[in-house]
Parts: C-alpha cells; sequence; structure tokens
C-alpha cells in the first residue's frame, strides 16, 4: 500500500460575475502560483492548483503522509477516510472563501466530484458567491481593495483563527458568518450577515450609542461617506433582523415548493437587496483589515485599525 494518499478535484467554475478578461487571466494566474500548506487532522497537506484554458474548471490535487496517521495501525478507530474526506473538502472550500475575499463575486463552483486514490467518493464539492457577485450590480458605493489571493490567505493564517473548528474574536465571527454565503438562503442569511457586521462595529463600549449609529459612524470613518441609499437598506435590514430574532418574520420552508405567489417573489427581491447591501459592507470592511493586516477595530478620533 502506497504511504502517500492523493485527493484529486475537477472543480467546475462557474459564471454569475466575471469581470474583464484581463482580471479573470490574472485570477485564473494566481490560483496556479497558489500552494497554500493547510493543516489537515494531525498532519498538513500541500494544494496544488491548475486552471484550464477557456477558465471553467479549476484542477486541485492534495498529498497526504499515510504514516502521520497513526490511525492505519489502530483497529479501534473506524470511519477515519471519511473524516479525512470531508476535511479535505471543507480546506478546498477554505481556499475558495480566500479567492471570493480577494475577488468578490467571481468564485462561484457547482457541485464537483472528488477522487481519493482515484476512487470517486460520495460527497460533493461546491461553493457559491451568489449574493457577492449581486454586490457589482446593486453597490456601487462600494470600492473593493486591490488584493491577491497569496495576501488575504496570508492574513487568514497569521491573524484569524478561520481555520479552526470555532471562531474567538470578533474579526473571527465576523468571517465565519460570512462563510453562510455558500449556503444561503435569503430569509436566514440575514441573521448571519449583519451578525457579522456587528461583531466588527458593535463593541458596546458606548451604551448611549444605537447599533446603526455605531455602524454608521465607524464605517463612514473606514470606509468613507456612505449614499443615503446604503443606510436606508440598512436601517430596513435591521428591522428585518429584529423581527426574525423575536419570531415577528415570515419564514421560508427549509425544502421550499415552486409555488411562489408573484408577491412572496417580490418579497425574496427585497430582502435580496437588502442582504446586497449589508454583504457588500462586510466584504470591503474586511479587505480593509487584510490591507492593513489588522484584526482589530479601534476608535479613537478616527477609526483605527491594529
Amino acid at each position: 500500500m502506497s504511504s502517500i494518499i492523493t485527493y484529486e478535484s475537477k472543480i467546475i467554475w462557474g459564471k454569475l460575475y466575471r469581470p474583464s478578461q484581463d482580471v479573470l487571466q490574472k485570477i485564473a494566474d494566481e490560483i496556479e502560483s497558489f500552494h497554500p500548506q493547510v493543516p489537515i487532522q494531525e498532519t498538513s497537506g500541500v494544494i496544488k492548483f491548475s486552471v484550464d484554458k477557456d477558465k471553467t474548471c479549476i484542477w486541485a490535487k492534495v498529498e497526504i503522509d499515510r504514516s502521520a496517521f497513526f490511525l492505519d495501525d489502530n483497529p479501534e478507530v473506524d470511519g477515519w477516510e471519511n473524516i479525512l474526506d470531508e476535511t479535505i473538502v471543507h480546506r478546498l472550500k477554505d481556499i475558495l472563501f480566500v479567492v471570493n475575499l480577494a475577488y468578490p463575486g467571481c468564485i462561484h463552483v457547482f457541485k464537483s466530484n472528488v477522487y481519493r486514490d482515484g476512487r470517486l467518493l460520495p460527497i460533493k464539492l461546491a461553493y457559491s458567491s451568489d449574493i457577492s457577485s449581486w454586490v457589482y450590480e446593486e453597490c456601487e458605493w462600494i470600492t473593493f481593495e486591490n488584493l491577491t489571493i497569496q495576501q488575504c490567505w496570508d492574513w487568514l493564517v497569521s491573524k484569524t483563527n478561520f481555520l479552526s473548528f470555532i471562531s474567538r474574536t470578533p474579526i473571527d465571527r465576523a468571517l465565519f458568518a460570512l462563510s453562510y454565503e455558500s449556503v444561503a438562503r435569503d430569509d436566514v442569511y440575514i441573521f448571519y450577515v449583519m451578525l457579522g457586521i456587528e461583531a466588527i462595529y458593535n463593541d458596546g463600549s458606548n451604551k448611549e450609542d444605537s447599533i446603526m449609529e455605531q455602524l454608521r459612524r465607524k464605517s463612514q470613518a473606514l470606509l468613507g461617506q456612505l449614499p443615503r441609499k446604503a443606510i436606508k437598506s440598512l436601517n430596513e435590514m435591521y428591522g428585518m433582523r429584529s423581527k426574525l430574532v423575536h419570531g415577528g418574520a415570515n419564514i421560508y420552508k427549509c425544502w421550499p415548493s415552486e409555488d411562489y405567489e408573484e408577491a412572496e417573489y417580490e418579497q425574496l427581491n427585497v430582502e435580496r437587496r437588502f442582504i446586497v447591501t449589508a454583504t457588500g459592507l462586510l466584504l470591503a470592511t474586511i479587505q480593509k483589515f487584510i490591507k492593513a493586516n489588522a484584526n482589530a477595530l479601534s476608535e479613537t478620533v478616527l477609526i483605527e485599525l491594529k
């Protein structure tokens, strides 16, 4: 039996939002030169990527030393292969999340197969940045930073606990909340995206300020003047978030049917606009942290990243 376990996946790269050909080529070049070493159970693995010429598939490969998994010699441990399989898929999602931090909305992966030593696994790899892609159409007031995938990864590894099982700091909570975009249902994601914003902007130190006032003042000090329609959307979204938390908002069934009334579709569109505004604000804020290589926000006369 080989001492190396090999995982491979042909990741189908969707086209929800595509930038110019020059930028798309830049993303593909960065992905191909990006070889992150990631923790995988008791060891680590280097993930290598390649992109096909028409930019519709990303090939991923990771090799792991079997000897690092003493489990092979332990008959008491069953199913470790399934645990390892899930860990690999989760690490690939971590990488896709990082790509979305550098290039919001540019990564959308349809259900893709994953193989271990040539054997097809029952689990699929999928990742959606559907909401991030809408940001470009709805949030003209947001100017994103010029970041690289490597820059975002280095920050994530050195300044946060994102690769851990649970968040430990405000910036961790913001990142973990943003991760729910990949499986977002609008009526539930409202809660998570606002949780992420509050984790950064609401420190609870000034009891006289409302959450919205702190958000307005601090975000504009950090990002620049927000237009009235953005503030209005955030105010309205806070109202929806409060209704949701306190049981006053209608929600959709977990396995929705396709017989929505026209008014219900309109409600979905209203909710989506609020979510897009908040997601844009959260993404732009996190990018400021990455650019400054910071992981905390303090407020003096102006906002200071540290």
